[in-house]
């Protein structure tokens, strides 16, 4: 024994959980919901600030998507490696007809 243990459902839930913030943030834009302009306070601090905000949204949303997407992706083929490896190991632990191998 390694000393250690992989919960391969563990790494599919967090790769499906990924996807799912993934789906929900594609198609939504935040910068959009910043006002352009002044928003109704000319000359207002926040005004330089709300500028600052739309322009750091912009762009970043999809490669955020786009990371969540690589995530989610990578935890399945990483729960589908251990489960091959795990499924393996465990036929050739196994003599056909006799049980589990003496260790």
């Amino acid at each position: 024994m390694s000393g250690y243990e992989v919960v391969i459902e563990g790494i599919r839930s967090a790769g499906q959980a990924a996807g799912r913030v993934a789906d929900g943030l594609r198609g939504v834009d935040c910068a959009a919901a910043v006002p352009a302009g002044d928003a109704g306070m000319p000359g207002a601090r926040c005004v330089g600030k709300l500028t600052s905000l739309k322009q750091a949204w912009q762009g970043r949303e999809p490669r955020f998507v786009g990371d969540l997407d690589g995530y989610a992706a990578g935890m399945s083929q990483a729960a589908q490696t251990y489960s091959s490896r795990e499924d393996a190991a465990a036929r050739d632990l196994t003599v056909a007809g006799q049980g589990r191998r003496p260790s």
